[in-house]
């Protein structure tokens, strides 16, 4: 999905709608937002038509400035949840039915009104709990150095507005740009010049996004350049990530410095979303280690096969410095099928590395169902079958209709006690959650 915000200072004029038509060719934006547009509403129904756009809302101008305009196409489910002079909330819902929340920010550009836009935006972060990200113009700077000239910003106003940023929990996404021309349609001469910043997400971005509603992504639009917002894999994969901790990598010397640097050059976001990319991160250097130290054990014993004829002090020597330096690395392949084997009372160094292969293998094989057995005694093999076999015989089981101890309960059975309705709907207590973790097995 992508998203274009833009300060187009009026969209009255011929030149502006012609670079909003060639934007949408060059860009295709599912979503846009319009800050300054100086026109009413019948006028931004007139430009929705023109630019392909099936749906819009539209704050009109006061006086000879302002004026604000969403707009979405066919494919986004959107409802405006609240609006004003200065902001346009968009409630966006994917396929998958997941929401997420869309704002068109233009902040008061009179410097003694700013305390007012910082006021409107801590109010817009307290009023919803769904993901958020803020699009559009705030006439506010974080840092001086994005300040262009010889005078400096204010330092109350950098302060103030950074204070703002802290207290609702944003963060800011880093900007991506390049120069580029629209030209006539005719002929040879540049009209107008404008620079893109496109402001890219990681290809994981939305799972990071869905798992923690407090993070509030926003872009500031400098020189009143037009800002695209790409969301990249918006829809949840359905073999969601799972991450496994390998003991084995701990004996690895490099995985502490490797994995300690790779936190350190993340940039700086919430504790979640962070402990997420430094787990996959962990899960592709496993991934390649444990190829490497197989291939390390064919290799070794090689080498110790090589030097089993020698008898001269210096072979002996090297001999059984490879043999300890094999011993290593079976301890790093017993470690790792002993976690996954889940036969936690054999210790470390007993060289069972073939047992708990087996046994990893064996509790596949008990968990796996090769086939089953429907009402007429006929064997079901295919997968899409046998779940619907299983379902077709829950549902009998469990309804009125399967005949099952279900309709022999009579009503006061089915009723639970005032004392468990209150143990069931009481909140999880740290002192339970301390519990349940230690009767955890460390692997």
């Amino acid at each position: 999905m992508n998203v274009i915000g833009w300060h187009c200072r009026g969209v009255g004029s011929s030149c502006t709608v012609r670079v909003l038509k060639e934007m949408m060719i060059s860009h295709k934006p599912d979503i846009l937002f319009l800050s300054e547009t100086l026109a009413v509403s019948n006028k931004i129904e007139a430009l929705a038509s023109k630019l392909g756009f099936s749906n819009f809302f539209s704050v009109d101008k006061q006086g000879r400035g302002r004026g604000l305009a969403m707009f979405w196409k066919h494919n986004v489910v959107g409802n405006v949840f609240d609006s004003s002079n200065n902001h346009i909330d968009l409630v966006v819902k994917e396929r998958n039915g997941s929401e997420w929340r869309l704002t068109g920010f233009y902040g008061y550009p009179e410097r003694g009104r700013r305390q007012e836009s910082w006021n409107l935006i801590r109010s817009l972060a307290s009023a919803s709990t769904l993901p958020w990200c803020v699009l559009g113009d705030f006439n506010d700077l974080m840092h001086n150095d994005e300040k262009k000239g010889r005078h400096k910003h204010p330092q109350n106003l950098l302060n103030g507005f950074r204070n703002t940023i802290e207290d609702c929990s944003l963060i800011e996404v880093d900007l991506k740009g390049g120069d580029f021309t629209w030209e006539k349609s005719k002929g040879t001469t540049n009209w107008v010049q404008e620079r893109l910043d496109r402001c890219f997400a990681s290809s994981d971005w939305w799972s990071r996004f869905s798992l923690c509603t407090l993070t509030i992504f926003y872009a500031i639009v400098s020189d009143h350049e037009p800002i695209k917002l790409e969301l990249v894999n918006t829809k949840i994969p359905s073999n969601q990530f799972r991450f496994r901790f390998e003991n084995t990598w701990l004996k690895e010397s490099s995985f502490h410095e490797e994995v300690s640097s790779f936190w350190h050059n993340l940039p700086p976001m919430h504790l979640l979303p962070k402990l997420i990319e430094v787990s996959k991160y962990m899960a592709k250097w496993g991934r390649e280690f444990f190829h490497k130290f197989r291939k390390e054990v064919i290799r070794q014993k090689e080498i110790i096969d090589s030097l089993k004829n020698r008898e001269d002090d210096d072979g002996v020597q090297i001999y059984f410095y490879e043999k300890d330096k094999l011993g290593d690395l079976l301890s790093h392949e017993e470690a790792y099928w002993k976690q996954r084997a889940k036969s936690f009372w054999l210790k470390d160094g007993d060289t069972n590395s073939k047992y708990f292969h087996v046994t990893t293998s064996s509790r596949k094989k008990l968990k796996f169902l090769a086939c089953l057995k429907n009402e007429k005694g006929s064997l079901v093999t295919n997968h899409v079958d046998m779940c619907i076999l299983l379902k077709n015989y829950f549902t009998k089981v469990f309804t009125e209709d399967g005949g099952g101890p279900v309709s022999t309960i009579s009503d006061s059975e089915l009723r639970i006690t005032s004392d468990q309705n209150s143990k069931l709907t009481e909140d999880l207590s740290f002192t339970e959650f301390t519990q349940a973790v230690k009767t955890m097995h460390p692997n």
